[in-house]
């Protein structure tokens, strides 16, 4: 296809193709003007009256034109032809061109993948979305690792079971990898993982009770299967076991704390400042029911207990 030559070469045979264009042009009106119109011809005149007509320009001077059937017809199909030539070979000549720059302006810039101490999260899914959301909050770094990850997000495009997908993820830098793929991927991204990172901290997420121990044999320091995923993070938050674990280990420095509002009722989060002076709301156990990242202008009851997540000493 032409528009696979380089530009040099697509420019050299735009060139050709328009003076072949003259020079058929010029040719025909010659021919016409001797033997149909029985009249002198100068070179001038002949290149003069094709350029004019491929340009539509539309003027010829007096002698110039083509007055006869035969001519008048030549005039018509010769300016259908030269227009084609002309706007075919500059479609072609600045048509990849353009559409590279149009390309280039409206495609997303790639954002970059963290260089270290960061959270490899191995597939995307719903609960991806929900732990993007937490990491983000607690802006802590990440690079998700999928055939489908989002483009707005840093990522590697690919399986996370293929090595250069995790090395390209700068997996031997990473702080710790969320498994979120079927139980196979899992099992695979587990074991790469961990030969090209010793001491990464990995916690997978099993479709089934079954796939826990192969996941543990494979590597992974923390399983959680799917199915009790929600509640069992609400029962050992509660009880403080599996925050130990979770926070302790894969995001080290991080403790989650419970404290009661008390004095502090009848204010919203914000007013409080909370965040700033004791860490990240992300819920509130009231009467039994745990209120899960609650919005800053939630008014505080007496006896409200905070979820706060925070930095450690």
């Amino acid at each position: 296809m032409v528009s696979s030559f380089p530009l040099k070469n697509r420019l050299i045979l735009f060139i050709l193709m328009v003076l072949t264009t003259i020079l058929v042009g010029s040719l025909g009106y010659t021919i016409i003007k001797i033997f149909v119109e029985h009249e002198s011809v100068t070179l001038t005149n002949a290149i003069y009256f094709s350029v004019v007509t491929i340009s539509t320009l539309g003027y010829y001077p007096p002698g110039v034109s083509l007055h006869s059937e035969v001519g008048k017809w030549f005039t018509i199909g010769y300016l259908i032809f030269g227009l084609g030539v002309i706007f075919g070979g500059i479609q072609a000549l600045l048509g990849p061109w353009i559409e590279l720059k149009v390309k280039s302006a409206v495609q997303e810039k790639k954002i970059p993948v963290p260089r270290d101490a960061h959270v490899l999260i191995a597939g995307y899914n719903d609960i991806a979305e929900v732990i993007i959301d937490e990491l983000e909050l607690l802006d802590i770094p990440y690079v998700i690792v999928a055939e489908n990850a989002p483009k707005d997000k840093p990522s590697v495009f690919g399986r996370p079971t293929e090595m250069e997908n995790l090395i390209s993820a700068n997996i031997k830098r990473a702080k710790a990898m969320v498994a979120l793929g079927d139980n196979e991927t899992n099992a695979v991204s587990i074991i790469t993982a961990r030969k090209l990172n010793k001491g990464l901290n990995i916690i997978a997420l099993a479709e089934n009770e079954g796939a826990k121990r192969i996941f543990q044999k494979c590597g992974a320091n923390v399983v959680v299967a799917r199915d009790e995923l929600i509640s069992s993070m609400v029962n050992h938050w509660i009880k403080e076991d599996f925050v130990n674990v979770f926070v302790g280990d894969i995001f080290k420095g991080m403790i989650l704390e419970e404290q009661k509002v008390g004095k502090y009722a009848g204010k919203s989060i914000k007013e409080l400042n909370m965040r700033e002076k004791k860490g990240l709301v992300i819920g509130i156990y009231r009467d039994g029911e745990l209120l899960v990242n609650p919005s800053p202008n939630t008014i505080l009851n007496e006896n409200d207990v905070l979820l706060i997540f925070k930095g450690g000493a």
